[in-house]
């Protein structure tokens, strides 16, 4: 994951500010440990990275559709999953179905009881889009195919989606900012333990 800062750019003071605020510590010690855009890539560890992205994405968004059913106000669901693109991604490598059907789910992801909570993992999730976009740069500069990197961008419609994230964590309100913050953290923590495999030494 990439810094998506920048992206937010012009959004009115409020709800998300404070939220990026909180979470800022977390997001800079999970792309500083991961350090993407700095360290060689080749198909191996792009694979490892589809099969730990999947683990995480797969409980999160089942999580994210449970509680949406709930909601009839929650975000768009169906345009924002990824879980199943990483496992398109991961065919796109060569990689048997019979190893995909035995990849691993992150056992410790947060949970996602109400609207609050479901904003701060979308907010943690829908960013991760914007910076999906260098890593997939850079990851098809070192000879991935271009086909098994869709998870890292999503679908169409990336930059709209996330100005609907952000939009909705405006509005929300300063109620449910305690709520949103714990989700977001927990997210961000889910990543950081679960992806400890691509750590960089030292970090």
């Amino acid at each position: 994951m990439a810094r998506v800062e920048a992206a937010v750019v012009g959004v009115a003071r409020g709800s998300l500010t404070r939220l990026r605020s909180a979470t800022a510590a977390a997001h800079e010690d999970l792309d500083s440990a991961l350090d993407v855009l700095e360290r060689p890539w080749d198909a191996a560890l792009h694979r490892r990275w589809l099969e730990l992205t999947w683990g995480l994405l797969a409980p999160l968004e089942r999580a994210l559709g449970e509680q949406a059913q709930a909601d009839p106000a929650a975000l768009e669901v169906a345009g924002r999953v990824r879980a199943d693109l990483a496992l398109d991604d991961l065919r796109a490598l060569g990689v048997p179905e019979a190893e995909l059907a035995r990849l691993p789910e992150c056992p410790d992801v947060p949970a996602v009881p109400d609207r609050a909570a479901a904003l701060g993992v979308r907010y943690v999730l829908d960013g991760s889009t914007l910076g999906g976009r260098l890593i997939a740069r850079t990851v098809v500069a070192a000879g991935v195919p271009a086909a098994a990197t869709t998870s890292l961008t999503g679908r169409e419609g990336t930059g709209r989606r996330w100005r609907e994230t952000t939009a909705a964590v405006e509005a929300a309100g300063a109620d449910a900012l305690p709520g949103m913050t714990a989700a977001a953290l927990a997210t961000f923590a889910a990543y950081r333990a679960w992806l400890a495999p691509l750590v960089r030494a030292g970090a």
